[in-house]
C-alpha cells in the first residue's frame, strides 16, 4: 500500500468513528490548497513538550469553506525519522489557519492532515512529522545563558549560549537565533510585551551581545542537523539592572543560603561551582546529586585525567553549562594583579570568582573584597582585604588551614597564605601562576 493510500484509510477510520461527516480524500490535487508553516515542511521537529501549535497558508486565490484536522501518530525512527504506518488519534473541525494540540505523548511521533473543502474541490495535506520530548533521539539544545527566569545581568555585554546535541553523529546543519526585548517593568520582567523576534547572526553555540540597562530580554533558538532533525527552546527571561550597586568601599556578595559543603573531599571544585551558581541564580541547591553532575561535567571538559578531581578549564566549563556564563581561566604572574582583575569583574558582573588555593590542590570561592576606590571606576586602587569561601567547611581546619568559615575576611598579606603559585602535574597550562576562574 502506498503512502497516499494509507493517508485516505487512516482518514476514513477517523471519519467512520464519527469524528467528521466527511467522506475519505484523495492528495492528488496538482496544487496544494495549503502549506504548511509549522511544523516546518521538510523536517521533523524535536519537541520539549507536550502540547503544539500547528499553523498553515492557504493559496492564493483558494476559498475554503471547511477545515479539519486529523492527528496522525506512528512510531519514532532513529535512521528516518518517523515509521510510514501513521494511525489517526482525533480529528476536530477548526476555523482560521492555526490548530492547538495538547496532550501529545513522548517517545511518538505525531503529524497533521489537513482536510480542506475548497473552491477547487477537497484537499488533504499532510505535515512534517514532530516528536514531543523523545529521549536520546533528535537535535536538541538547552539554553545555558539566560538560563532560567528571574537573572540579573549588571554587565551590559552578556553571552548569550546554549548547549547542542545531534542525532546520533549528525552534524547540527542549521541554527537560528531570536531575539526579543522590552522595557522592565518596576525592576522586574513579569508582565512585560516583548517585541517581535529579530534575528541574530549566529555561527557556533553562543554569540556576545550589547543590551541596554533596564531593559529585559529573552531568545529562541531551532537548531536541526544534518539527519533532517529540528528542535526548538526558548530561554529565560534575562533583565540588565539600571545601574551598577551603589559603591560604599566593599563588595560582598555572600547569602547563607548558597553555601554548600562539598560531598567528598576531592569535590571542592564541584562544591564551588554549586556556591557560585547558587549565588548568581539566587538558588541554594546544596545537594550531592548536583555536585555528582558537576563534577562528571567537567572532567568530560578539563582537558586532562584527573580521576577524581578535576581542573580550572573543568571548573570554568560546569559555570559556563550550567548557568553562571562566561567563565574564563586567568592566570596571573603576582597575586597583586589577580585580585585586582577579581575585583573589577566582580564589580562590573556582581559574580563571585573562583580562586585555585594551596598551589591549585583547592578551590575557594571569592565572595566580596574591600578596596581604596570603586574599579569600575578606575585603575588606580588598592585591595585591602578579600572576603573568602571554601567548602571544606565545617569539617575541622586541617593543619594548613583549610577551610576557614564561610565569608572569611583576610588581609593580602593573610591571603598569601592560601593564595599560592598554581602546580599541575597533569594540565601544565596554568602552572608557575595565580589562577583564578572569572566572570
Amino acid at each position: 500500500m502506498n503512502g497516499r493510500s494509507q493517508l485516505s484509510v487512516a482518514l476514513a477510520l477517523v471519519l467512520m468513528a464519527g469524528a467528521s461527516s466527511f467522506a475519505p480524500v484523495s492528495a492528488a490535487a496538482t496544487t496544494s490548497a495549503a502549506t504548511f508553516v509549522t511544523p516546518v515542511p521538510g523536517v521533523v521537529s524535536v519537541l520539549d513538550s507536550g502540547s503544539y501549535a500547528a499553523s498553515w497558508t492557504i493559496a492564493e486565490g483558494v476559498a475554503v469553506s471547511a477545515t479539519t484536522v486529523v492527528v496522525q501518530t506512528s512510531r519514532p525512527n532513529g535512521v528516518h525519522g518517523c515509521d510510514i504506518r501513521w494511525l489517526p488519534v482525533t480529528s476536530a473541525a477548526v476555523s482560521g489557519t492555526t490548530f492547538g494540540a495538547s496532550g501529545l505523548a513522548p517517545n511518538r511521533c505525531y503529524r497533521f492532515v489537513l482536510v480542506l473543502d475548497t473552491n477547487t474541490g477537497r484537499q488533504s495535506v499532510a505535515s512534517a512529522p514532530i516528536i514531543p520530548a523523545p529521549a536520546g533521539l533528535g537535535a536538541a539544545a538547552v539554553f545555558t545563558n539566560p538560563l532560567i527566569d528571574g537573572v540579573v545581568a549588571y554587565d551590559t555585554t552578556a553571552r548569550i549560549g546554549w548547549a547542542e546535541r545531534d542525532t546520533f553523529g549528525s552534524p547540527i546543519a542549521q541554527r537560528n537565533l531570536y531575539e526579543q526585548w522590552a522595557p522592565a517593568i518596576d525592576g522586574a520582567c513579569t508582565g512585560v510585551e516583548w517585541s517581535d523576534p529579530v534575528a541574530v547572526p549566529v555561527a557556533g553555540s553562543s554569540v556576545d551581545r550589547v543590551l541596554y540597562r533596564s531593559a529585559c530580554y529573552r531568545y529562541e533558538l531551532t537548531i536541526q542537523d544534518a539527519a533532517g532533525f529540528r528542535s526548538q527552546v526558548t530561554s529565560g527571561a534575562l533583565r540588565v539592572a539600571a545601574a551598577l550597586p551603589d559603591w560604599t568601599g566593599a563588595l560582598d556578595l555572600y547569602q547563607p543560603p548558597a553555601f554548600a559543603t562539598q560531598a567528598t573531599t576531592t569535590w571542592c571544585v564541584a562544591a564551588s561551582s554549586q556556591i557560585m551558581l547558587n549565588t548568581i541564580l539566587g538558588q541554594s541547591d546544596t545537594s550531592s546529586h548536583s555536585q555528582s553532575t558537576y563534577i562528571s561535567y567537567a572532567q568530560a571538559n578539563d582537558g586532562g585525567n584527573y580521576g577524581v578531581g578535576t581542573g580550572p578549564a573543568g571548573w570554568a566549563a560546569i559555570l559556563n553549562r550550567y548557568g553562571g556564563a562566561a567563565y574564563s581561566v586567568q592566570r596571573f604572574t603576582d597575586s597583586a594583579s589577580a585580585l585586582k582583575m577579581a575585583a573589577l569583574r566582580m564589580r562590573i558582573t556582581n559574580k563571585p570568582v573562583g580562586m585555585l588555593v594551596w598551589a591549585g590542590r583547592h578551590a575557594w570561592v571569592m565572595t566580596g573584597f574591600s578596596a581604596t576606590a570603586d574599579p569600575a571606576t578606575t585603575a588606580d586602587f588598592t585591595i585591602t582585604a578579600v572576603d573568602v569561601t571554601g567548602p571544606l567547611y565545617p569539617r575541622a581546619i586541617n593543619s594548613s588551614g583549610y577551610d576557614l568559615p564561610p565569608d572569611t575576611s583576610l588581609t593580602t598579606d593573610q591571603l598569601a597564605k592560601y593564595f599560592t603559585k598554581y602546580t599541575d602535574p597533569i594540565v601544565k597550562t596554568w602552572n608557575g601562576g595565580y589562577v583564578l576562574i572569572v566572570p
